[in-house]
């Protein structure tokens, strides 16, 4: 059985609320900040832990990255316990955050590599190797010689996960990496994790508040709120879940009066909204007409519009957005938890 990249039970982690001075006297009140979180991530994978601001996702990647320790559960990273194997998992493991300020903005791109290669005691010719394999994977050579501060934000992103890379390690997290990207460099960074940085059996984390980039980088993901796992799978499946109610939009003409009234009749129909629009002199409606997906309304629909002399000029079906759907799980995971809190 192969061992998973990273491997997590009931893990938990809490923060003192600033209360001022006053805590210097009394205990502050604790703010969980991971409540429980399970998961695992095989090797292999570009797995999404996906979440809003304030989910917990920056404090599970510094626990697992040995940054900081938490107050229960287990993590393990290659089947190296993060706690007690801390250092081993250090060796095997990168991290990229968003917000990347480790650098030496007056040396160069090139300086700086050399530098955190010496940090990971790598020999001259394995660093100088490693760095020049870099460059060429991330599209880097061209700004080699360039000082930190001079690079663009997408090259300075580029520049982070080339440092994450330069001990070759297993297991890369990355932490919100395109947060202060445009969209033409978050594509361009998407092309290179999909293609230069997850390869040759390498498991990459990506902490993010994005449906879309999940969408597009990931093989599987893990939803966070609250610091608990609310959904784990793939893209596909999340939007399975959630697909309680099809809709669709139709624009007709004519008809005879009261079928809104008759359509909200049909079985299986939850909810018929209708405006009505000019268009060229003719009058028109349009329909929003949502159902339940495990009913068969759309044929009776079709047949009564059409028993009712309307002229059905176009229909199409409304799939949610990525985002709808986030947000719909995000709202209903944040009700069950201010249930519990009352």
């Amino acid at each position: 059985m192969t061992t998973p990249a990273i491997e997590i039970r009931d893990l938990s982690k809490s923060f003192r609320a600033h209360a001022g001075w006053g805590q210097l006297f009394r205990p502050g009140r604790q703010q969980p900040a991971l409540a429980g979180i399970t998961m695992t991530v095989p090797a292999g994978q570009i797995f999404g832990l996906l979440g809003p601001n304030g989910a917990g996702k920056t404090t599970l990647i510094k626990v697992l990255a040995g940054l900081i320790l938490p107050d229960g559960g287990q993590a393990s990273i290659n089947g190296k316990d993060v706690v007690s194997e801390s250092l081993a998992v250090r060796q095997s493991i990168g991290v990229v955050y968003g917000d990347e300020r480790s650098f030496y903005w007056r040396l160069s791109l090139l300086e700086n590599l050399r530098f955190y290669a010496s940090l990971y005691r790598l020999p001259a010719s394995l660093a100088q190797a490693r760095i020049a394999d870099l460059l060429a994977r991330l599209d880097l050579q061209s700004v080699a010689r360039v000082r930190m501060h001079a690079l663009s934000s997408g090259m300075k992103q580029r520049a982070a996960i080339a440092r994450g890379l330069i001990h070759d390690p297993p297991v890369l997290f990355l932490d919100e990496p395109t947060r202060a990207l445009d969209p033409v460099a978050t594509h361009e960074l998407h092309r290179l994790v999909r293609e230069r940085v997850a390869d040759q059996g390498r498991t990459v984390l990506i902490a993010t508040n994005t449906m879309r980039e999940a969408e597009e980088l990931c093989d599987r993901v893990t939803l966070i709120n609250h610091g608990a796992n609310i959904f784990t799978g793939s893209i596909a499946q999340l939007r399975e879940r959630t697909h309680d109610a099809i809709v669709y939009r139709l624009v007709i003409g004519g008809g005879q009066d009261g079928w809104p009234r008759g359509l909200r009749a049909i079985a299986g129909i939850q909810g018929v909204s209708v405006d009505s629009v000019d268009s060229v002199g003719e009058a028109v409606r349009q329909l929003e007409v949502t159902m339940d997906p495990k009913a068969s309304a759309l044929p009776i629909m079709m047949r009564y519009l059409v028993e009712q002399g309307a002229e059905i000029q176009t229909c199409t079906r409304q799939a949610r957005t990525l985002d709808e759907i986030f947000r719909e799980l995000v709202q209903e995971s944040g009700r069950e938890v201010l249930q519990v809190a009352r």
